[in-house]
């Protein structure tokens, strides 16, 4: 029996494999100005709307928000597609939600890109890229908007002048959900696992309640605003996800 020797035409094969993999990975759409979807899957999508969506979007008894524009585009960019695509799965249409098939959702995502002029490429958007690509506007990523809600972990420090702010904080995520006071098991269990990060907040309207969990690492939701270069969070709920602040 050879033990040793060549190891033949497989590890070959697993190298090639490999190899693919991280070309294809390297090569996958970022955000949706790489081309994410095609011009004839927007079309689709334009069907689709004009069967199901239109009524509650368009016209003059719409009662639904403009999928197009800046409005739309400041209210979901600088976070996955998922959240949207999420979000329109489960609300529209509005007299039957969740009953298209998820092509359908997926051209109808396709056709609110390009009505917000970003740029088809030569690939379909399918569902299973849906949280891999990047939603920000025709100039590329951009900062949040002013009075922004948004969601972000990190340690909350007691400061001088019984001040207070979220320290070691990641980056805040705009919040996407209609109910953004509260929060879910679900969500607090997400915001536990993730890694605190290397940013500070000034907190405004910290209650009690709140301040009691000094030291722990929590999960802040409130509004984002902006005044120069300082960034302040105006806090709408504050939860402990851990007692302790440990990197």
């Amino acid at each position: 029996m050879r033990v040793g020797g060549s190891k033949g035409p497989w590890s070959f094969v697993l190298v090639v494999s490999v190899v693919s993999l991280a070309t294809a990975i390297a090569q996958a759409p970022s955000t949706v100005l790489d081309g994410v979807y095609t011009h004839e899957q927007a079309q689709r999508g334009e069907a689709v709307y004009s069967t199901s969506c239109i009524g509650c979007h368009e016209g003059q008894d719409a009662d639904g928000p403009e999928l197009m524009g800046r409005a739309f585009l400041d209210r979901w960019r600088e976070d996955k597609l998922e959240p949207l695509f999420t979000f329109i799965k489960t609300t529209m249409p509005g007299n039957n939600p969740g009953s298209l098939d998820e092509r359908a959702y997926t051209d109808i995502i396709a056709f609110i890109l390009e009505e917000n002029g970003l740029p088809a490429g030569e690939r379909e958007l399918s569902p299973d890229m849906i949280g891999r690509i990047q939603l920000v506007g025709t100039a590329g990523p951009q900062p949040l908007s002013n009075l922004t809600i948004v969601r972000a972990v990190g340690c909350l420090d007691q400061e001088a002048n019984n001040t207070w702010a979220l320290v070691k904080a990641t980056t805040p995520r705009p919040v996407r959900a209609r109910i953004v006071e509260g929060t879910t098991p679900e969500e607090l269990n997400v915001s536990a696992a993730q890694p605190l990060g290397t940013e500070r907040f000034p907190l405004l309207s910290v209650t009690q309640r709140a301040a009691s969990y000094t030291g722990h690492k929590v999960q802040v939701k409130g509004v984002l605003t902006r005044q120069n270069t300082l960034e302040r969070i105006n806090v709408m709920s504050l939860e402990s996800v851990s007692p302790t602040c440990a990197a």
